[in-house]
């Protein structure tokens, strides 16, 4: 985050802090009022420790602070202020506590499903085992629940702030990454969204245990948006699920401090499910564009991004195949850049290769969408032309030949022209192989070169 955006980006994230909490508060409260099943404002401190460092703990706690106050002044305890700053400062510690086992854990962000282990243990379980514990310590000690049940509730908390963590951090994740994620498509996210709408309207009103099928669709939804609309859809799906656990409705009704802790375990199951796969489909589809990267590396010349050799061949013989099955031609144009040395050698290498690009983007620009130009060697290009004769082809190939030869390419502020030998050559016919067409395509090309250099020659056979 830029310095410009300090402290105006802290003042608004921990407002977003305070205004979660007073929402749980209000949709998720258990025993006392500020104790919930799902702590999202876990998840905020982290993102803004991660977001501002250190510096944002004084925020936290602030936020912290004014959003408890009310409940912990409901209470009798005397010392309820004093209860109220060891809570908020307990948050502030949580958040800075995730942060640091972050860095320390996952410095490269949670890349991989493989991380989702560490993620959970180390960012998520460990710092709120630390704060759940004091948290449940200090209620205790402060009146607002029995020493007795300060085991149960320590519990409940460990999985309320972590599920905030979990639900919160992907989105951070997703926003921090958004210019390389893949574009949002709103089609998948209207369908999950509806699907889960009708489950839960059908496990309310006649069809109880519907909303356990939830979970496949967001697991399905995983494999089609990015991560930041996956999170969305299913952070809003578990808030409704919890809210409803809260007002005792639904399959999960929340009745006392065990079953708390079970609805608490099973959504933070769930969500480590969905988002274990959204994390592995997404390094799948890194992996699969990585390989069709290197793929195109491989294939494609790295001076003017036309096909090489590589790639040319193959959709020689492709085409090949295609032509005995049909009986329709196809030709090969072999190209050559006249007295190219002599380029090099007056204007430098670097010169020669903006002559190189040129042409390439004469070609470019000039073949149709089924031919296929190519750099197949120093200064020689290749055009196949499917459905298409060498008589036919030539044509074409003399008006590229014509466009070259007044091109004018500005080289150290100078014009510079070159010209082009072209060798055509076509199928001719079922007992014909592809280098056997290539071969003539190179044969017509050296003649071509005898014949005085900027011309186009058709291999005699396909005359």
């Amino acid at each position: 985050m830029k310095a410009a955006n300090f402290p105006v980006g802290l003042i608004a994230t921990a407002l977003a802090y305070y205004a979660l909490a007073r929402f749980g508060m209000a949709i998720f409260s258990l025993t006392p009022s500020n104790i919930t099943l799902l702590w999202l404002p876990s998840g905020i401190a982290l993102a803004m420790c991660l977001e501002w460092g250190y510096r944002a703990v004084p925020y936290i706690v602030l936020a912290s602070l004014a959003a408890n106050f009310d409940g912990m002044a409901a209470a009798s305890s005397p010392s309820h202020l004093a209860h109220t700053l060891v809570a908020a400062l307990t948050d502030g510690m949580a958040g800075a506590l995730a942060m640091r086992l972050y860095h320390r854990i996952l410095p490269g962000g949670l890349t991989r499903a493989a991380d989702l282990l560490s993620f959970s243990l180390y960012v998520c379980l460990a710092p709120t085992v630390v704060s759940s514990l004091i948290l449940a310590a200090n209620l205790a000690s402060g009146g607002y629940i029995g020493w007795h049940e300060a085991g149960a509730l320590a519990r409940v908390l460990v999985l309320a702030d972590s599920l905030g963590l979990l639900l919160v951090y992907p989105a951070y994740q997703a926003w921090r990454q958004r210019n390389a994620a893949p574009p949002l498509r709103a089609q998948p996210l209207l369908a999950a969204g509806a699907a889960v709408l009708a489950l839960l309207l059908a496990g309310q009103f006649g069809l109880p245990g519907m909303e356990y099928f939830i979970i496949p669709v967001l697991l399905v939804l995983s494999f089609h948006t990015n991560l930041l609309g996956l999170t969305a859809v299913s952070a809003l799906t578990i808030v409704v699920v919890m809210a409803a656990a809260a007002h005792h409705a639904g399959p999960f009704a929340a009745t006392g401090a065990d079953a708390a802790f079970r609805i608490a375990a099973f959504a933070f199951s769930s969500a480590l499910t969905i988002l274990g796969a959204a994390l592995q489909h997404g390094q799948l589809e890194h992996s699969e564009r990585t390989r069709q990267q290197w793929q195109d590396a491989a294939e494609h010349d790295a001076l003017t991004g036309l096909p090489n050799r590589r790639l040319l061949m193959p959709k020689v013989q492709m085409e090949h195949q295609r032509s005995l099955r049909s009986g329709k031609p196809y030709a090969i144009a072999m190209l050559d850049l006249d007295h190219f040395k002599a380029v090099n050698d007056s204007h430098g290498h670097a010169a020669g290769d903006l002559v190189l690009a040129a042409v390439a983007s004469v070609l470019r620009e000039n073949c149709r969408m089924i031919d296929t130009p190519a750099r197949v060697g120093g200064e020689e290009f290749a055009v196949l032309l499917p459905e298409c004769s060498a008589a036919q082809a030539r044509p074409f190939l003399e008006r590229v030949r014509g466009k070259l030869a007044v091109l004018d390419i500005p080289i150290a502020g100078q014009p510079v022209r070159v010209t082009v030998s072209i060798g055509i050559a076509s199928y001719d016919g079922p007992n014909d192989t592809a280098d056997a067409v290539a071969a003539r395509a190179d044969r017509a090309l050296y003649q071509a070169k005898q014949a005085g250099r900027n011309c186009s020659i058709v291999d005699a056979a396909a005359a």
